[in-house]
């Protein structure tokens, strides 16, 4: 058996987004914190979570990212994690070296940013991005302890909603209102990112989505 085998056996595999340059990882959404909450509330973005339709509800699908949740608190995830990446990314070109956390999914306690934090820490050569409602998990960090390969950036809650305020990259969704900041192309593109990593760059401090 492969050593990528043996550790996807564990810890599950990543995905793989048509939209993305390269790979992503999530659980089910039914272990978001905040995001259960504001999914039965109208005009949130996560009351039409794409998340929770399509190829997400794949009994298939859901036991690889119920497989990703369960392993989280293994005391060797972070080194499996860093294996995993490590060897997926090994033979891409420098145009793919973007990995998404949470396609699916949040965050789930400090202690597991803490995590990924060191999990970004050790793959240098990878630009990370995630993207969260979990405010008062963020809460407990400063700016500066984000490892510079990750793109941290806190969603808004709403459509058309305000920004977080006390984050400086962050994200939204936008419908009947102008985008802010940065808008995503990818609805032009036939939901690809393309040549666009404006999620991934720190430059850019607001991205903001059109509703599909």
């Amino acid at each position: 058996m492969s050593k990528l085998k043996q550790i996807e056996d564990k810890i599950g595999k990543l995905s793989n987004p048509s939209k993305m340059p390269a790979f992503a990882w999530g659980i089910p959404t039914e272990y978001c914190n905040t995001g259960m909450k504001l999914a039965k509330i109208e005009g949130t973005i996560c009351n039409k979570c794409y998340a929770d339709k399509g190829c997400y509800v794949f009994p298939m699908v859901k036991v690889a990212y119920q497989k990703r949740y369960d392993a989280i608190e293994m005391p060797e995830w972070v080194d499996y994690m860093v294996e995993l990446l490590t060897i997926k990314y090994k033979n891409l070109d420098k145009s793919r070296l973007f990995h998404r956390w949470f396609d699916s999914g949040d965050l789930q306690s400090v202690e597991h940013l803490q995590k990924i934090f060191e999990i970004c820490r050790q793959t240098p050569h990878i630009k990370h991005w995630l993207a969260t409602r979990e405010y008062q998990i963020v809460k407990h960090f400063k700016e500066e302890d984000v490892p510079e390969n990750l793109c941290l950036r806190v969603s808004a809650l709403e459509v058309d909603g305000a920004i977080p305020k006390f984050w400086q990259w962050t994200s939204g969704v936008h419908k009947d209102k102008r985008h802010k900041g940065k808008e995503c192309r990818a609805y032009t593109t036939n939901n690809e990112c393309g040549s666009c990593r404006a999620c991934w760059n720190r430059n850019v401090k607001q991205v903001s989505y059109k509703e599909h």
